[in-house]
């Protein structure tokens, strides 16, 4: 995005885009370490949304092009929700709306049990990651990467990738590979897969499971308030609403009362995307009713 800034945050050089005016609503995108994930995944999402709220989205500890992970064994979701909290932070924000995809819905649950202070509202989209018995590596992930017939990192393989999670020829025009696939070849990406497949089996895998159980044990206790709509596509393979997003609602209903739910209909793992017009408008409506 050719309006892109950066900022320092503790140590890490840190990737934004920041629009509009009055409340902060912070975007947090999905994806693994040095696969291509950044906040571009919003592009259909910031303007509209900027015309109600001052939207900031930037790209997580090891993605897009923010700097990888300074410590070798950095390489864990713990560490991207550390990340998260030291940018807004930074930002000197304080009450934020917040939005979060896949594994960034993961890390805006985490972030608001830690820092409550920081999230007014809360917007989970999609998120294997919160499913009981779902691993850091999800299995159909590794099912998607196993049957791919074209060459890891080509466009072709990118437009695979993210057919395999959503309703084909909803979102993935030219602009969307070709951002995927230019993050994917910047020599910090590469490096980022090289030091996760060094350190997942040692730290990434068994840290994720005992944080995993630690943030199930804290919403068991009823510790996790923050007002929350639990937005799901409804076509979605990776992640699908019945069980998955079933399982989330009433983990989070059952314990905590500011919980509702909306099912985006043919829509998949990037709804927001997918059928933003809906999702805007779904999602501006609930904030403004915080």
């Amino acid at each position: 995005m050719a309006n892109a800034k950066y900022v320092d945050v503790a140590g890490v050089r840190t990737r934004y885009v920041e629009a509009g005016a009055g409340a902060p609503l912070v975007m947090i995108h999905g994806g693994a370490f040095g696969t291509g994930s950044s906040l571009d995944i919003f592009v259909r999402n910031i303007e509209p949304l900027a015309e109600r709220y001052r939207v900031i989205a930037y790209d997580k500890i090891g993605h897009g092009y923010t700097d990888n992970p300074p410590e070798a064994d950095g390489y864990t979701v713990r560490r991207m929700t550390a990340h998260a909290i030291a940018f807004i932070d930074a930002l000197g924000l304080k009450d934020a709306y917040l939005i979060g995809q896949s594994r960034g819905a993961y890390n805006g649950i985490a972030l608001a049990l830690a820092r409550p202070d920081l999230v007014r509202a809360f917007v989970l989209c999609n998120s294997a990651s919160l499913v009981k018995g779902v691993a850091a590596d999800p299995q159909f992930s590794r099912d998607v990467r196993a049957k791919a017939t074209h060459p890891v990192g080509s466009p072709a393989w990118v437009r695979y990738r993210t057919e395999a999670m959503c309703m084909p020829g909803t979102h993935i025009d030219e602009a969307w590979v070709e951002a995927w696939h230019t993050v994917w070849h910047l020599p910090k990406s590469g490096e980022a897969r090289a030091a996760l497949a060094a350190t997942a089996a040692r730290v990434f895998e068994p840290d994720f499971a005992a944080e995993k159980a630690e943030l199930y044990a804290a919403i068991e206790a009823g510790r996790y308030r923050t007002p929350t709509l639990i937005y799901w596509g409804k076509n979605d393979p990776s992640a699908p609403f019945d069980p998955m997003g079933l399982e989330v609602f009433e983990r989070l209903s059952d314990r905590c009362a500011p919980v509702s739910l909306h099912v985006a209909n043919r829509a998949g793992h990037f709804a927001f995307r997918e059928a933003p017009a809906e999702f805007n408008r779904v999602v501006a409506s609930f904030f403004d009713a915080v």
